[in-house]
């Protein structure tokens, strides 16, 4: 399709350079998780590669026009979600308390069954299958190991991460739920001052490019570290491409502001 406003050279730019860290990422990832013994890595893997789709969705967005921005915030909002269930997953050090929290999270996935699904008998099954497949893996836990009565909310998550992320998961929400300022892309001011039309710029994408990128990146990370391994020299050199990328986009918005 013909794009309405064509991404600036900056975005394209800083767009490339995630898109490049992210599958650097991903090679030193790797799939070593899906070997173990143990649930929650592997249940941390399949996270963390939702949260790549999700952030290289963004990147496909900032690739094909500037006007898909709201779009974009989305995306990130669901990245930035996978990536907080996935730090909480995997968040303690001991192996069997990863493991009660995976059960946590099959005790929630099994809540598909509600009022609005009552009426379709494969949804329930599949309800009932999950939670008696989380009672009997409940039932083999070592002694002293106990299941979390709830998964803790993304916010709380997201608290104890800090970089902006509650804030950032705020704003976002306003365009997931077609709140007030999520429409503020197509309108300024309000009442006889509104002025309607296609307002998305780049300045929009700066929130959405950046947390995508963080967001897989954390989970990835988590798992290196669970691997055993730390940061490599391709992984430092590919935040530092992405920062200097960052800060290129920053001085072409604030060169482009008025005086």
């Amino acid at each position: 399709m013909t794009a309405v406003r064509e991404p600036t050279r900056e975005l394209r730019r800083l767009a490339t350079r995630i898109d490049f860290a992210l599958k650097q990422f991903l090679s030193e990832r790797g799939t070593w998780d899906l070997t173990t013994k143990f649930e929650a890595p592997r249940h941390g893997w399949t996270l963390s590669n939702l949260a790549l789709r999700h952030s290289q969705s963004t990147l496909t967005l900032a690739k094909t026009d500037m006007v898909l921005a709201p779009t974009a915030w989305v995306t990130a909002r669901a990245a930035v979600e996978t990536a907080a269930r996935c730090l909480w997953l995997l968040q303690p050090e001991d192996e069997w308390e990863r493991e009660a929290r995976w059960i946590a999270l099959l005790h929630e996935g099994a809540r598909i069954k509600r009022k609005e699904t009552e009426g379709f008998p494969h949804i329930v099954a599949q309800a009932k299958a999950i939670e008696d497949f989380a009672n009997a893996v409940t039932a083999e836990l070592p002694d002293g190991v106990s299941v979390p009565k709830r998964v803790d909310t993304i916010q709380e998550i997201l608290a104890a991460e800090g970089e902006g992320l509650p804030r950032f998961y705020v704003m976002a929400s306003q365009y997931t739920h077609a709140a007030e300022l999520g429409t503020r892309s197509y309108r300024t001011n309000l009442g006889t001052k509104a002025v309607y039309g296609d307002l998305v710029d780049a300045k929009d994408w700066l929130e959405p490019l950046w947390i995508a990128y963080l967001s897989f990146r954390v989970t990835a990370m988590r798992l290196i570290y669970l691997k055993g391994e730390d940061l490599t020299e391709i992984l430092e050199l590919a935040d530092r491409q992405v920062a200097e990328a960052r800060d290129a986009f920053v001085a072409s918005l604030q060169a482009k502001e008025p005086v």
